[in-house]
């Protein structure tokens, strides 16, 4: 098996090394991607950590009335445009900010994904293209 090995300067394979990181990064945020479940839940509970477990804690039970449990919640349990649209756009007259701005479509989609599976809830999953669609 032959290999070939190409010797650059420090520059181009620090140029190199962006390129395949953007790729990557591409892929990654690609819409159209079907995400496997498992991995679709693991991004959102980073993503949940990072944005929403100072308002619904850790174990989903939030600090009603400001708020509200996710564990156990209508909008979570029940129809996806719903809790997207929540999520997105957030709710006037409450502390619920909207995230349609601040996270792409794969990182809502995690999350609402991780939020539906997660503290007893066992609602399905979210798709990336279903937020597009759902953001228009």
């Amino acid at each position: 098996m032959p290999i070939v090995v190409r010797v650059v300067s420090d520059a181009d394979y620090t140029k190199w090394v962006a390129q395949q990181s953007q790729a990557k990064a591409a892929q990654a945020e690609d819409v159209n991607k079907k995400w496997d479940e498992k991995e679709l839940i693991a991004r959102g509970e980073k993503v949940y950590g990072a944005n929403c477990v100072a308002c619904h804690q850790a174990n989903g039970r939030g600090t009603p009335p400001a708020f509200p449990p996710l564990a156990g919640s209508k909008v979570v349990g029940g129809a996806k445009e719903g809790h997207l649209d929540i999520v997105l756009n957030g709710k006037p007259g409450t502390a619920m900010q909207p995230f349609g701005k601040q996270l792409s479509d794969t990182d809502i989609a995690a999350v609402v994904s991780y939020e539906r599976n997660s503290w007893g809830n066992k609602s399905g999953i979210v798709q990336p293209a279903e937020v597009k669609a759902r953001r228009k």
